[in-house]
This record gives structure tokens, sequence and C-alpha cells, in this order.
């Protein structure tokens, strides 16, 4: 009789099981906005960061996945702010009937408007276009720093140099450069140019130039003493000169310069003997 019991309480407690788990439905934000299975609203909470408010009409459980390349736009009438972009996966759970907010973070992919302030309306998204939503799921399988991210986001979103991608481990970023580069359909960056993306407490983003790195292919018939220098629009140098010796045998010259205090604008990179200039490439900040 009690084994009878335990039979009947397993087959009860499985049968429950079976109920909760066919009664939860797992969509995608799309589907789930356009069969009306939720409502949302999202609302810029500060900076880069969304409260996403969502209510799930629905008698089930539902969990709602936001994929990598969802892409939120301002709905702030006149006074339009930057666009958000995912870069990663995310899932919403929700209770039958439950009204919940989410705190969702992304990047933005329009450079040249300003930060959104807390409380502006955004709508519940869409899909980027369609080289967005690829960097996008490359950032999601690749993970990265937030100021690399963001400035491989712009090198897409905004057309901004492919340089500007760097990281402390540049093999990393070299590929996600490879990357971009395919996307946009450019050559290879022949240097980088370490930036860094500040967010103000009004979401406004700005960024500086930090530090300049190039390998400078070079062919000399004989050693000779050489000088690297970087030279504005004008040709004023604006970084320092240095020297080093250049031997036959070699064929690169890595120059490395803190250019913190250099305006936006183009610059030229010249490498030069005493007979004859041996390198001379435009480059922007």
């Amino acid at each position: 009789m009690m084994r009878t019991g335990f039979v009947a309480l397993a087959l009860g407690t499985c049968l429950l099981f079976m109920q909760q788990a066919h009664s939860r439905t797992v969509v995608d934000v799309q589907k789930a906005i356009d069969k009306k299975y939720i409502s949302a609203k999202a609302l810029c909470s500060g900076g880069l960061q969304l409260d996403y408010h969502v209510s799930n009409l629905l008698n089930d459980s539902l969990y709602v996945t936001i994929p990598a390349g969802w892409r939120f736009n301002s709905d702030a009438g006149a006074s339009d702010y930057q666009d958000i972009l995912m870069t990663r996966r995310e899932i919403l759970a929700l209770k039958p009937k439950e009204s919940k907010r989410f705190s969702l973070k992304g990047f933005c992919c329009e450079a040249s408007k300003s930060g959104p302030k807390a409380g502006a309306p955004y709508t519940s998204g869409k899909m980027a276009d369609s080289s967005l939503v690829s960097l996008a799921r490359y950032l999601s399988s690749n993970p990265i720093d937030q100021n690399t991210q963001q400035y491989a986001v712009w090198a897409v979103s905004d057309r901004k140099e492919t340089a500007n991608i760097t990281h402390s481990n540049d093999s990393l970023a070299a590929m996600l450069r490879a990357f971009v580069s395919g996307l946009k359909g450019e050559p290879l960056p022949w240097y980088t140019l370490l930036k860094k993306a500040v967010v103000t407490a009004s979401g406004d983003v700005n960024d500086y130039p930090v530090r300049f790195r190039a390998s400078i292919p070079y062919t000399v018939a004989k050693e000779c003493y050489s000088y690297c220098y970087i030279v504005d629009e004008k040709g004023h140098t604006v970084s320092g000169i240095f020297g080093k010796w250049l031997l036959p045998q070699e064929s690169n010259y890595t120059a490395s310069f803190n250019v913190t205090n250099l305006k936006k604008g183009e610059y030229r990179l010249i490498l030069e003997s005493k007979e004859a200039s041996l390198f001379e490439k435009s480059f922007r900040i």
C-alpha cells in the first residue's frame, strides 16, 4: 500500500512537472511583440542603459530572447538621441501575466548624436542592419572589453577608423579589426590608434586619443641613422623626433607615440634618414 502511494505521488509529481514545462513559452522578442505576447516600453536610465518595461499578456510563463544585433531606437521626437545596439543575447523571464522591469546595457551606434538623458523614451526595438548584426554576433561569440566593443561598433555604424579598434592583447584586436575591415570592404589599417571612450553623466560619449602605433616597412642599402616623427597638415612637427639605427637585413621599424595632446585632424607619420625619405603616410585622429 505504501509502495502504491509512493508510485502515485511520483507520477503526480512527474505530471505536474510536464504541465509546467508545457506552460512555458520561449520566443524571440520580435515574435513576442508581433504576436502580442508582450507589451514593452524602453526608457533610458542614464548613459547607454535602458529600463525595459515588459508585460506578459499570456497565461503561460514566458522566456523572451533579445538577440545580439537588436537595436533600440530613440523615440524622443525633436530631441533625438543616440540609438543603442545590443551585442549580447539577453533572456527575459516572466511569470504568467507578470509585468517586470529589466536593465539592459548596449553601445552607441550613432556617434554624431547626443547621449540620451534619463527618462528619454526608446522604441521597443528592431534588428539592426546586416553589418551591425554580423558585428554584434561576432562580439557576442568573442567577448572583449567595452571600450574595444564601442570602437568596433562605431567603425561600422559611423564609418569611424577601424584603426581605433585596439586592446591590450593585440592579437584579439587584430582579429576584430580584420573582421570589421571585411564588413566594410576596406583594407586593413596600417596603424592602430588607441582611444578611450568616456560616457558623461548625461550620457554623452566623448573619445580621446591616447597612443599611436605602427610597424613601418623600410628598405635601406646600408646602415643609417633614421628619424621618426609626426607632422600636422601644415607640416609642423607635433610629436617628438625619435632616432634609431636602421640595418639592411631588417625591414620593419616599430613606431609608438603618445598623442593625448593632439586635436582631431589629419597627420602624417614620417621615417627618414639624412639621405632620403623612407616612409611617409597619412592617418586621422
